[in-house]
């Protein structure tokens, strides 16, 4: 049996633009939309756990730093400690250090890493794709921050070697059943994934970043 619980790390503050581009806009266009945009919307920041016979899994690990010029005056985040993934999860009689077989990064933006230094002990798997061009000052631009990541943060690298499933062409195991995986999922940043959890008659869809609302991960994982 898989069971999943959403977990969350907080709240943040954003401009409706960043949540739906204008089509056609590119990246720098994007950004001045939302600078120009004056409608705010709120988005709780989660995290997920999913319970499987093989274990526990977290993916991702949330909340964002406060350095960066445009999540100051373009984002308002506001995570209390104990909205942390780490407080959390003991509020769930979970213990980061030793409960959890291991977190599932999507990417590497810090509002998905933030939380790593919760997990000291324990197994982190993310895409291989994007881990050099992270840790770079192109990185840093596009919102990573490796420098405020456990100096003990050496992930375990995987690339999309399984079959295909569904829409996807490519995928990646992470129990042995089979029915955790990772697949592609290209557009928000450099080899995105998204987590698939196939539970009893439902299959959960963990997008991380490639899509804000239900409409738009349908649309990525149609027959997921």
């Amino acid at each position: 049996m898989i069971r999943v619980t959403p977990i969350s790390t907080g709240k943040c503050w954003l401009k409706s633009a960043q949540k739906c581009a204008g089509e056609g806009r590119n990246p720098f266009q994007r950004k001045i939309d939302i600078f120009r945009d004056k409608k705010w919307m709120c988005l709780e920041i989660f995290a997920w756990l999913i319970e499987h016979p093989e274990g526990r899994f977290i993916v991702d690990t949330g909340y964002l730093p406060w350095w960066n010029p445009f999540f100051t005056t373009q984002v308002s985040i506001r995570v209390a400690p104990h909205e942390e993934i780490g407080p959390r999860l003991c509020q769930m009689s979970l213990d980061p250090s030793t409960d959890i077989s291991a977190v599932i990064l999507t990417h590497y933006h810090h509002d998905h890493t933030g939380g790593l230094h919760h997990f000291p002990h324990t197994r982190i798997i993310s895409p291989r794709d994007g881990w050099k061009e992270s840790r770079g000052l192109k990185g840093k631009m596009m919102g990573c921050l490796p420098q405020r990541w456990p100096v003990w943060f050496r992930p375990e690298l995987v690339e999309f070697d399984g079959p295909a499933v569904g829409p996807f062409p490519v995928s990646h195991p992470i129990t042995k059943d089979g029915r955790i995986f990772m697949v592609p999922a290209p557009g928000h940043y450099v080899g995105h994934a998204a987590v698939v959890a196939r539970g009893e008659g439902v299959t959960y869809f963990f997008s991380g970043d490639a899509g804000y609302t239900l409409t738009t991960c349908w649309r990525i994982a149609p027959t997921a």
